[in-house]
């Protein structure tokens, strides 16, 4: 039998390249968030009924995991069909590429996210893994505490997109908003995600002792830090009035408390 690392990374290459497929007919390439978050805990539960063991720890771990899914492919889904057309960032790309963008796009978009995906989960498969060791008395005190953690992130994201979603439903798209959490943090939802991953990454590596289950979430600030929020914050400048006071204004992820109070403004629409 191939090892859960190697099977794991398959399944999700396949799982990606069957979005692909759809999005090549529908010329959108943004449907690939329909799969990005479920593709954690699909992946998960997949892998422990063919490598694992249902223990405790292992079900309440991909329990999390699957509620964290479930909301952000349900707000991820909602935001897509409101916007009723492909993300701006996609489209750019798909301008640049022109009519070899359909087949181009399988490798910088779609293996691309398998990989980053099957990098992040580590902390997913390295539970899985540990469920085959023999259990322990009691439920370590650091796996209770990293659920802790990744409940705060949990709180935190599914308020900035509640907010955003509310703010949406009253304004134009184009507008720019400044209030709630997003007068605190330009990026409080990848805030949320960050830490989400910090505490999934401590509970995976007080069960399996694998410093992997720490570097993924490292891995994924790295790219939130370095790719995400500039690419985003770029795109803002260069497409909302005000969003370069806006960032003068607004940390991009931790707040500053001592800041005064701002005016409320319009929301980045692809926050």
């Amino acid at each position: 039998m191939i090892s859960i690392w190697t099977a794991s990374f398959l399944f999700t290459l396949a799982a990606f390249t069957a979005v692909w497929a759809m999005h090549v007919k529908m010329k959108d390439a943004g449907v690939i968030d329909y799969y990005w978050g479920p593709g954690f805990a699909i992946s998960g539960w997949l892998m422990l009924a063919i490598y694992g063991q249902a223990t405790m720890t292992t079900l309440i771990y991909l329990g999390v995991v699957s509620l964290w899914a479930t909301r952000l492919a349900a707000h991820l889904i909602a935001r897509h069909k409101r916007s009723k057309s492909e993300d701006a960032r996609y489209k750019a790309m798909r301008d640049a590429g022109g009519s070899s963008f359909w087949w181009k796009s399988l490798f910088t978009i779609f293996t691309l996210h398998a990989v980053i995906l099957r990098l992040v989960s580590a902390p997913v498969l390295l539970t899985v893994i540990a469920s085959n060791q023999p259990p322990s008395a009691s439920m370590p005190p650091l796996f209770a505490f990293g659920l802790a953690i990744f409940a705060v992130g949990f709180l935190i994201e599914t308020i900035a997109d509640w907010q955003i979603d509310q703010f949406k439903r009253d304004v134009p798209e184009s507008g720019l908003f400044q209030s709630g959490l997003w007068g605190l943090s330009r990026h409080p939802n990848y805030l949320g995600e960050m830490i989400i991953w910090i505490g999934l990454g401590l509970s995976a590596y007080a069960i399996s002792g694998s410093i992997l289950a720490l570097i993924s979430p490292v891995f994924l600030i790295i790219v939130m830090a370095g790719i995400s929020i500039p690419l985003t914050d770029q795109h803002m400048r260069a497409s909302r009035s005000g969003y370069a006071a806006y960032e003068m204004d607004v940390p991009a992820l931790l707040p500053r408390f001592s800041s005064a109070s701002k005016q409320t403004r319009k929301l980045p629409a692809d926050n």
